[in-house]
């Protein structure tokens, strides 16, 4: 493939174009440092692939694609960008980007990513007896000249007619196991069946794990479809207690179907909150209100807490109860999203302090973006679910203790002016009094309450050798409200008393 690189780092520019020309059989034709060289050097040169960062001075790379898109210029294209920027992500996948790949870009990622482009080019260049459904793919997924192509088929097979409307369904099944498909088709086949005097288009495209129906009747006809679908994805759906959540939008022209389609998608990503045993329109997001969400810092200590002691039932309770105070209708699905992401982020710091092997694992298989493109609860909860239990892997037991015991030392440096005791740690820590006891003796070598006298009594001998403070003002910094108890604990540690150590 022919490839250009938009970058406005220089050292990511040419690093990327070093790991393609030394490494793969694709060839980096030019680099650009912002989106408006970037459109002139693509036009003219009309490359493969494009490879741009999201955020670059002058011009970024997402508003570079859609002026191309506009100039009918469409290449393949992989975004790469911070993990963090979920609403640059979101905008990548609706302008049809092929990847989104996370800085530092790696050269087995890059390879890997490049080898599935090409596979999915060449396949796609394969000329064939075309069937409707496939003029249907091409015209919301093909190139420029490819949807031109299709709608002209389009408006042969489907043509408009007066009195006659589109309905457009579509239904992301991104959620449904291979082997729970043949089940949800037959509901689906019956009510086409029921309705078959209609005509009806029905393409599956499975890169983005979407199923679109296309049907052309009277405005009731097209309503009575409506609701019979609405009771199938209510009825037959909850029973087999399948989140497929659909939607539907209506237009009277061809050529606006895939402008409904959008629609549908854009309703889809908000249904997260909303349970999926209906088929959504426009009027169900329209009106609403939203509130602020108000991330759940309690949840979210709890699972990190549970992580830390390996025990990954409880992990998955605390999961379950931190989804339950996100996932709310009254939240924004972008915001819910949010704060998912991150308790992943939390989780994956986590895994790169106490298990190194789980981080990079999570990291290859980018559940980051899963999140991103998660439509359902239940998505959520399954990524969320396999987070950690690579975290939890029996593997890292070691690990999870040491980083409980790092926790309660920088706790106890931060803290010990204060009256903490073994239990308010472990409350602050969310584990057990028990737990951090026997956790602290094992890995420490003595009891807390030892460790935090001797922690005491080093800062006090430190600030009796350099400060002037007085011994009451000394025992004070040092967490002691009684000065004659700090001396007599002073005298027992070290065997004279603060002023003749003084």
């Amino acid at each position: 493939m022919k490839i250009v690189i938009v970058e406005d780092e220089s050292a990511i520019r040419e690093g990327l174009k070093e790991m393609i020309n030394g490494n793969t059989s694709h060839t980096v034709i030019g680099t650009c440092k912002n989106g408006i060289e970037g459109i002139s050097f693509i036009q003219e040169h009309q490359p493969d692939l494009v490879i741009t960062d999201i955020r670059m001075n002058q011009m970024g790379g997402l508003e570079m694609l859609a002026k191309l898109k506009k100039l009918g210029v469409e290449p393949l294209s992989i975004v790469i960008s911070g993990y963090s920027e979920f609403e640059y992500a979101r905008d990548a996948l609706r302008l049809g980007v092929e990847e989104y790949l996370l800085k530092p870009v790696s050269i087995d990622a890059l390879q890997e990513l490049l080898e599935k482009i090409e596979q999915k080019a060449a396949k796609s260049s394969i000329q064939m007896v075309k069937k409707p459904e496939n003029y249907v793919r091409e015209y919301f997924f093909g190139t420029g000249e490819e949807q031109k192509e299709a709608l002209l088929a389009l408006k042969k097979i489907i043509p408009e007619e007066k009195n006659k409307i589109y309905g457009i369904f579509a239904g992301y099944f991104g959620n449904v196991k291979k082997e729970h498909l043949k089940e949800i088709e037959h509901p689906l086949r019956s009510i086409k069946y029921q309705f078959s005097a209609l005509t009806c288009l029905d393409t599956w495209e499975e890169s983005i794990s979407f199923r679109i129906l296309i049907l052309k009747g009277s405005q009731s006809e097209i309503h009575d479809f409506t609701m019979a679908f609405d009771n199938m994805v209510k009825f037959d759906y909850q029973m087999q207690r399948q989140e497929l959540p659909w939607g539907m939008d209506c237009c009277t022209q061809i050529e606006n179907c895939k402008d409904c389609f959008e629609n549908i998608k854009e309703m889809l990503v908000g249904c997260v909150s909303k349970g999926c045993f209906k088929l959504f329109s426009a009027g169900d997001f329209s009106e609403q209100e939203y509130r602020e969400i108000s991330y759940p810092i309690q949840a979210d200590r709890k699972v990190l807490s549970a992580l830390e002691r390996g025990d990954y039932a409880q992990v998955k309770k605390e999961m379950d109860q931190f989804l339950q105070q996100i996932i709310r209708e009254e939240y924004r699905a972008k915001e819910i999203r949010r704060a998912a992401l991150k308790l992943v982020t939390r989780m994956m710091d986590m895994a790169k302090e106490i298990n190194q092997k789980a981080y990079e694992k999570m990291k290859e298989q980018d559940y980051l973006k899963e999140v991103l493109l998660a439509y359902t609860k239940e998505e959520l909860q399954r990524t969320l679910y396999q987070v950690g239990k690579l975290v939890c892997d029996k593997c890292k037991k070691e690990g999870i203790s040491n980083y409980t015991i790092n926790r309660t030392l920088e706790y106890v440096e931060t803290h010990f002016k204060e009256g903490i005791t073994l239990e308010k740690t472990a409350e602050v820590l969310n584990i057990t009094p028990e737990y951090l006891s026997t956790l602290f003796k094992r890995e420490m070598g003595m009891n807390f309450s030892v460790f935090l006298k001797e922690f005491r009594m080093k800062q006090a001998k430190r600030l009796l050798k350099s400060t002037n403070l007085k011994i009451y003002e000394i025992a004070q910094e040092c967490g002691y409200s009684n000065s004659n108890y700090f001396t007599k604990v002073f005298k027992e540690v070290t065997g004279i008393s603060p002023a003749e150590y003084r």
